[in-house]
Formats: C-alpha cells, structure tokens, sequence
C-alpha cells in the first residue's frame, strides 16, 4: 500500500498547482482546483465509497437532483457501467422518474446484482440489465443481438448514457483487442457501441440524445498532445496514468461535439452532449488504492484499507472531505438525461459540455472541428465500425 507520505506533496502542492492550471486555460483558480487535487482526491474517493467511516461533503435534500415524477416516462435509457457508482445512481434515479432502463455489467453475475439493485429502488420498474464488455469489440459487435434477444426486435433507445469508465491506471494495461485500456473503454468501446446501437436510436420517436460522461481531467491534454497521440492510433509512445485518462476523456468532449455536427449536418433530430460529473466518491479510482494485481484481482477495497497503516488511513479521511457522494455526482447526467435542460426536447442543446447542471467551456481545442474529424477517422479505423446517418 501508499504511505502517507506519498500523498502529501500532492496536497501541498496544490496553490501552486492551481494557479498555473488558472493561468494556462485562463479559468478561475476555484475551476482549477478541482484538476489539481484529483490526484489526492482519487485515493480518497475510490476508498470512500465503501467505507461508510470517512466522511462525505454534507449535502440537504436540494443538493441531490430528483426528475419530476414521470418525466422519463416513455423513453427508454441505456447506462453503460450500470452496475456501480454514478451509473447505477442514475439507473434507480431514471426507473423511478418512470423510465424504462436497460443497464449493463460487464459480467452476468454483475448484470444480476444490477438489476436487483435497480428494481429495489424503483419497484415495478421496467427494467433489464444485459452484458456488455466496452473492453472488448467482440462484446459490443455482439450487444444489439443480446438486446433484442432481452427486449424485443425494433424497441427505440431515446438517451444513450455513455457512463462507464476507467481511470489512473499505473502501468499500461490494454483492451482484449490490444489497445491502451483507459482510450480503448472510455472512448473507443462508446464510439463503436454509438455505431451498433445507431438503428435504435434512430428509432426514438422524438430524438434521442447521447450523453459522454467526461472529465475535467479532459484538461490534462493539451492540442499537441491530442494531434500527436492521434498519429499514433491514441497510443502514446510513453505512458502516464493521468496522461492517458485525460486523453480519453479530450476524447469523450471531442467525440461529442463532431457527433453533433454530423448529425446536424445530416438532418438527425438529435443531441450529443458531453459533462464533468464532479470529484465522487465512487471506485473509480481503485487502481490509485489498491495497485493493479488487487484492482485486476478484484480485491475488496475495504481489504485494502484494513491493510494501511494509520497514518494513511487518517490521510484518506481528510482527502475524503473533497469529494461528493455519488448522490450528487449523478445530478447532471440525470439531469441531461431526462433533458431538463431543455424543457425535455432531447434533441436541443447538442454539442455543449455540462458541469453542476449548468453549460461550461471545456478546453477550446474539443470543439476544434479538424481535430474532431481526425479523431473520428481514427476510431473508425481502429475500431472497424462506422457511425453513418
């Protein structure tokens, strides 16, 4: 495990962190903060989320946003990454607005404990809960089968919440198709799923909306950055945890805005939108915790804390003070979903970046329409599938 001392320099470091982030992106210090300590608050948070001890930002009743009672009513919702953390908050929370909610897992006995989960939560519910492997195309080739086995043929998908993810992986791991795991699941496993899933899609009687959980680590990356992994099919010749989430979440926003502008181009009553749900306490960040043979082993992280030392245990409890329970980090990508920021037209505001259920500016090179199309020639090829309207 860490030691405490590990930690520190990064909560130390964090003025002047914040300041040069405020300077280079020309954002408040406060927006900066938040990308600076992320090192710090990944170790609190993926601990936090299971150990009930450590405390949590306090939160009232209006901090947690609720759709109105059967605002999802007649759409159908796809969350990816369903089964824990913000996805599976944003499946209970849509079932009981009255969506019909199809989650996935990336395993049975995950899709099972899901689905359990989910109509605990919002009995009567209509909901399934399928395998999906965002780490593998053969997976997602294979999903619109498994759907319609578990739905029906021709059944519509109004919102598509591209939820799951992974973050700070230290070593470079790879997808089963060999691609660098954080780019292969956080961008590349969604854009072929948008290709599989487009006839569903289409289907939306009233426009459908696909929703990229991103990051404001998006702004890890930098333009050059992004061009020259782009020459490199996303693959960066050196290797960094940070380096490559960053690079995969640039890659969400981008994906988000050149979607919009095909689909604007060719007529598709839709939206693409992309969002930062905010620093939650989720386990998102087990590798930072546990380290890759734990994480890989699927080792409980409360085995993992058990194991620390004091000192670290007490550093965990105040870097946990900076995060949001999952509760409130799923306000925003419920909100999109049900489209409230649009008086419920999911087709309106495609294109933009959301933060605290409000329209923020993500770095200007995601919306550079050269780099958006690059990106998407690269994930065709590297993917093998087409996102054609």
């Amino acid at each position: 495990m860490l030691a405490c001392a590990s930690w520190a320099p990064s909560v130390r470091l964090l003025s002047s962190q914040q300041q040069t982030i405020a300077a280079r992106s020309k954002m408040p210090v406060a927006s900066a903060a938040r990308i600076s300590r992320r090192n710090a608050v990944g170790l609190g948070a993926a601990a936090a989320t299971l150990l009930p001890s450590l405390p949590a930002v306090a939160e009232t009743a209006s901090d947690v946003y609720v759709p109105l009672a059967g605002s999802g009513k007649g759409k159908t919702v796809l969350i990816t990454g369903a089964n824990t953390g913000l996805g599976l908050e944003s499946a209970k929370r849509l079932a009981v607005a009255g969506a019909t909610v199809i989650a996935t897992a990336r395993t049975e006995a995950k899709a099972a404990a899901t689905l359990e989960q989910i109509k605990a939560a919002a009995p009567g519910a209509a909901v399934t809960a399928l395998v999906l492997d965002l780490g593998s195309l053969e997976s997602v080739k294979g999903f619109p089968a498994r759907l319609e086995k578990a739905v029906g043929a021709g059944q519509p998908i109004d919102v598509l919440m591209n939820n799951a993810g992974v973050m700070a992986i230290p070593e470079r791991l790879t997808t089963s198709d060999g691609y660098e795991r954080q780019v292969g699941v956080n961008h590349l496993g969604h854009f072929a799923l948008v290709s599989v899933l487009l006839p569903s899609l289409r289907r939306a009687r009233d426009g459908f909306r696909v929703i990229n959980v991103s990051s404001e680590g998006h702004r890890f990356a930098t333009a050059d950055a992004f061009r020259a992994a782009l020459e490199r099919d996303l693959d960066p010749q050196e290797y960094s945890q940070w380096g490559a989430y960053g690079l995969s979440k640039a890659a969400n926003v981008l994906f988000a805005a050149e979607l919009q502008r095909r689909l604007d181009a060719a007529g598709v009553a839709a939206s693409a939108v992309s969002l930062h749900p905010g620093a939650v306490q989720t386990d998102l960040a087990r590798y930072l915790v546990q380290g890759v043979a734990d994480a890989e082993a699927g080792v409980p992280l409360q085995a993992s804390y058990d194991s620390m030392n004091p000192l670290a245990k007490a550093a965990l409890k105040g870097l946990s003070a900076l995060v949001l329970t999952v509760e409130k980090g799923a306000n925003t990508q419920v909100f999109l979903a049900v489209g409230a920021d649009a008086g419920g037209n999911l087709a309106r505001d495609g294109g933009l970046y959301f933060n605290d259920m409000k329209v923020a500016t993500p770095e200007s090179f995601t919306q550079d329409a050269t780099l958006g199309k690059r990106l998407w020639d690269v994930s065709e090829k590297l993917t093998g599938l087409k996102i054609a309207f």
